[in-house]
Formats: structure tokens, C-alpha cells, sequence
């Protein structure tokens, strides 16, 4: 099986492509890039691979909570690649997405992801981790980072959250989270590991996940 996989929902841009498990990959972090640099990443990964868009069986698309004008560029460049060949998209929580890439696999199965929002505030969510399927315990959030969610007795923190609003969130959540990987950066590739356990929907069902009415970059 052949699938495209785009990550565009904070400042790093990425593009992993799977021929049948062999995973190849492009990745920049640049503020504002993600415009010029998505479709040079998408055909630099078909040409070494030999394979045309015709060729792809799947689509796979970071859905969000991220930024505005990122996630859209991410989301129409996929929707428009779904329509004109028709193709499935598996809309894959960000949030998921970088647990999945900071996590330690030897550290408590439950992950805290919190990324920063700016605005003063964060992207929050729980998750809980059965090799690479990734269930979400509650919700996705937004929220003040002193408002930060408590997972567990036994967890791990991973996200630019941990970082940016490290003095403002709780110290007895804080406390309880090891390790705490800050600095874990998007990774498409994540998306294909965790695409299996989401529903593939087709290209006119895809939607952003923005979880504020207001939006920055």
C-alpha cells in the first residue's frame, strides 16, 4: 500500500511517504513556509519513489488544533489530491501526532500533549497508548496553562508547552509527568502509524480541528 502523509498544523512542515512500510520523508521548520515548501516536499518524495499520485492508495492529513493558516494549507492541499484522485483521507488528531513523536515507548503509556496556542494559552489532550493505537482519554482542550489537565499518577508530558509556559502551569501536574519531552517536533511519519486507527473519510468530509473561535498563527 502506497500513502501520502502531510503535517503542516505548527511551524514545522513534513511529508512522509509509505511504499508498502519503507517510509521516506521531508521536514523543515520555518514559520510561514508551509505554502511553498508542501507541494516541493510532495513531489521530491514521488520522483525518488517512482510513483505518480496515481499510484497512492490513501491519503493521510493532520487535522488539527493548530494553526489557522497552516492547517489550511495542509487540509486543501490534501482535499484537492483526494478529489482529483480519488482517494480516502485519514484526518489525524495533532495532538496525537506529537505524543506519538515525543513519547518514550519504555515510560507510562499515558501521554499529556500540550502544545502552545499563543494567545496565552494551550492545546491539551490525554492520551493512552496500546503500541501505536493512541485513545484519547476525554477531550481535545483549549485552555489557560494553569488550567493544564491532570492525566494520571503515572504519565508522560511531551509538547512545546512544557517549554514555552513553563512557569504558569501546574507544579503538581508538572510533578507527576516523567519524562517531559518539550521539544518533540511534528513528524508526518507519526501520522502513518496512527492512521490505521482512524477512520479514512472521503475528501468533502474534511474538516479543521481549530478549537478557537479566534484564530492566530
Amino acid at each position: 500500500m502506497n500513502r501520502l502523509a502531510i503535517e503542516t498544523a505548527f511551524e514545522t512542515c513534513s511529508v512522509a511517504l509509505d511504499m508498502d512500510g519503507s517510509i521516506r520523508t521531508r521536514s523543515r521548520t520555518e514559520p510561514r513556509a508551509h505554502g511553498r515548501l508542501l507541494l516541493p516536499f510532495i513531489d521530491e518524495l514521488l520522483a525518488e519513489g517512482g510513483l505518480s499520485l496515481d499510484d497512492l492508495d490513501a491519503l493521510v492529513v493532520d487535522r488539527g488544533p493548530g494553526s489557522f493558516t497552516s492547517l489550511r494549507i495542509g487540509l486543501g492541499v490534501a482535499q484537492g489530491l483526494a478529489l482529483a484522485h480519488d482517494l480516502p483521507v485519514h484526518p489525524v488528531s495533532s495532538l496525537a501526532m506529537i505524543a506519538a513523536a515525543g513519547r518514550d515507548p519504555d515510560g507510562p503509556a499515558t501521554v499529556l500533549a500540550a502544545m502552545d496556542a499563543r494567545m496565552g494559552e494551550v492545546y491539551a489532550a490525554i492520551y493512552r497508548f496500546d503500541g501505536d493505537r493512541a485513545e484519547l482519554q476525554g477531550r481535545e482542550l483549549l485552555c489557560a496553562p494553569g488550567d493544564l489537565p491532570d492525566p494520571a499518577p503515572a504519565a508522560q508530558g511531551v509538547g512545546s508547552a512544557f517549554e514555552v509556559h513553563r512557569d504558569l502551569l501546574p507544579e503538581a501536574v508538572v510533578q507527576r509527568l516523567s519524562p517531559i519531552r518539550a521539544a518533540a517536533s511534528p513528524d508526518a511519519a507519526e501520522l502513518l502509524r496512527l492512521a490505521p486507527f482512524v477512520r479514512a473519510v472521503p475528501a468533502h468530509e474534511l474538516a479543521p480541528t481549530y478549537l478557537r473561535d479566534r484564530v492566530t498563527n
